[in-house]
């Protein structure tokens, strides 16, 4: 069931006034009736700035308190504020609220010969295309229409939101542009990553970037965040300051806020979305991500709940016109990682198959039909996020000298290509640079006998975790773990014999078991022999399966996280 953040009607609403090119803020005087019960219009309206630093990372400060008149036209300097309303005397509060605005801005833009595609890029954390069809069937009944392409056999190639969104935006996985360009670890190294938002600036694109979570936000979570602000508008500093200065709740299952003082996260997210395509998408091309993490990364429930909210979005988008001239991409990271559905048989599917669906505005249809058809062969065959990376360097480079067919632009996958030019219809993993692990191509079958052998393959990845906590000198800080239980073992059933990437001897097979540490649960993709007991593992691919909260606290690393439960936090279990 839907949770709203407030029952009251807005006191204030804001409108944008296109001879002006400037937000007007209206004042709901039978609203402030309402609220302060009486028939007087005795109160004062005020608004404070909200100021960012040097740091596009950082809100500054608040500025100084401005009083609002009827139909207050906002100054263009101001991206942002937070208003209060009281009564006369004021010593009673009749609502606060909060303001994001894109505001116009006359820019210098690359004059093209050609028509330029907008590309937005609306994504949610966390949502398979299995549990899309469980949890919005409406929105999937709406992504069936003309001009969306569900790219069925999209296959992630990482673990968790930060490769994953970092291969779709670079082309790198972060531990090549370790090697390539700098370590994301590092500060000031955002910074210099050739992020894709770069090269649509330098095509005369207009940029945004927006995140609905201060926190867990993708590019500062256990991350040093960018220095310099990366797109034309950046809602980080907006985003922090509403975690800072408004009212935060909670709704039941959240970890994560879910409201921010009177709107929904998301909304704050969805709103600067609409007024970028609002102010520039029918004049000039634009480049945006809006990301929403807050009601959907803890509870895969939560999306049932939001089902009207983002199906509201899409639809609003669609009577702006903002269809008429964008290529839209609807999308996740990667399905469920722990929880219920990991209990389910098809958890590996769902881990592994995020959503993506693709939409071609109808003039980009007619102008380049054989990318439609390309699109709409692509739809069953596998592709991954450096595919949809090449596809944005395809969109940047349309009708230009670079634009040539086969051009490889991934660097960590040079056989990866535009979604606009056929995949090969048997293509593999590896040519998709997926790793095995994460791999949905292949048959694995179940071993329904209990067999030592499926014990021993098991204590050894625990073994090789062991050694990886002592490889990182952090044994001093995360319990040694000890196999409690062996849950499902499969093998792979497609194995070509006389395969020279997979030594003589070795299968493939999964492996999903439990430690006695926190009952912690873990599925592994391993190279066993089953006579030598020879095994070739990568420890950084292993998945933990259920939640594990504040088990790693002890450990800043991200992935370590996953394998470490700190023995500060060790519970005793009956």
């Amino acid at each position: 069931m839907f949770i709203p953040c407030t029952n009251e009607s807005d006191l204030i609403t804001v409108h944008y006034d296109d001879l002006l090119n400037q937000y007007m803020l209206h004042i709901n005087e039978e609203v402030v009736h309402k609220l302060s019960l009486t028939n007087r219009s005795d109160f004062a309206c005020f608004y404070q700035k909200i100021i960012y630093g040097q740091s596009p990372d950082r809100y500054d400060k608040k500025g100084n308190r401005t009083k609002l008149t009827q139909d207050y036209l906002v100054p263009l300097d101001v991206e942002g504020m937070l208003v209060d309303c009281r009564t006369a005397d004021a010593m009673r509060t009749l609502q606060k609220d909060a303001f994001m605005f894109v505001q116009y801005q006359e820019t210098h833009q690359n004059i093209q010969p050609h028509r330029k595609p907008s590309v937005i890029m609306y994504g949610i954390d966390t949502v398979s295309r299995t549990n899309l069809r469980r949890m919005m069937p409406m929105i999937y009944e709406f992504l069936k229409s003309p001009g969306w392409f569900e790219m069925m056999g999209y296959n992630k190639v990482s673990d968790n939101s930060f490769p994953n969104i970092f291969a779709m935006l670079t082309g790198y996985s972060p531990e090549t542009a370790a090697t390539q360009v700098c370590n994301t670890d590092t500060d000031g190294c955002l910074d210099k990553i050739p992020f894709i938002w770069k090269d649509f600036k330098k095509e005369g694109y207009l940029t945004a970037y927006a995140e609905d979570e201060g926190s867990s936000n993708t590019f500062n979570y256990l991350k040093p965040g960018f220095s310099v602000k990366p797109t034309d508008y950046y809602f980080r500093p907006f985003i922090t300051a509403l975690e800072k200065e408004t009212l935060i709740q909670f709704c039941p299952g959240c970890f994560m806020k879910y409201c921010l003082g009177r709107r929904l996260a998301n909304s704050y997210i969805f709103d600067y979305c609409r007024q970028f395509m609002q102010r520039f998408v029918a004049d000039r091309p634009i480049w945006g991500m809006f990301w929403s993490t807050h009601f959907s990364h803890d509870d895969f429930f939560m999306l049932s709940a939001m089902q009207h909210k983002i199906l509201n979005d899409l639809l609003n988008f669609e009577k702006d016109g903002a269809f008429e001239h964008t290529i839209m991409i609807f999308f996740s990271d990667h399905g469920a990682r722990y929880g219920p559905l990991m209990r389910m048989k098809e958890s590996f599917l769902e881990q592994r198959l995020p959503m993506m669906f693709i939409y071609l505005p109808p003039w980009f249809r007619k102008m380049y039909p054989q990318y439609a058809d390309a699109l709409s062969q692509n739809q069953k065959r596998l592709s991954s996020n450096f595919d949809v990376y090449s596809t944005l360097k395809h969109i940047v480079n349309i009708g230009g000298p670079l634009e040539v067919r086969n051009t490889s632009w991934s660097f960590d996958c040079p056989q990866c290509q535009s979604l606009f030019y056929p995949l090969p219809e048997n293509r593999s993993c590896l040519q998709a640079s997926i790793a095995e692990a994460y791999c949905t191509c292949h048959n694995y079958q179940e071993v329904e006998e209990e067999q030592s052998w499926t014990w021993r393959m098991a204590d050894l990845v625990v073994d090789r975790i062991n050694h990886y906590l002592r490889h990182n000198h952090i044994q001093h800080l995360c319990s040694n773990l000890t196999l409690k239980t062996v849950n499902i073992t499969e093998q792979r059933m497609d194995e070509v014999e006389g395969d020279e990437s997979r030594p003589m001897g070795m299968r493939h097979y999964h492996t999903k078991f439990q430690v006695h540490q926190n009952m912690a649960e873990f599925f592994a993709t391993t190279l066993y022999d089953v006579e030598t007991e020879e095994l070739e593992i990568n420890v950084e691919l292993i998945s933990r399966i259920n939640r594990y909260g504040s088990d790693s606290v002890c450990v800043p690393n991200k992935i370590q996280k996953l394998y470490c439960i700190c023995l500060s936090k060790l519970r005793t279990i009956t």
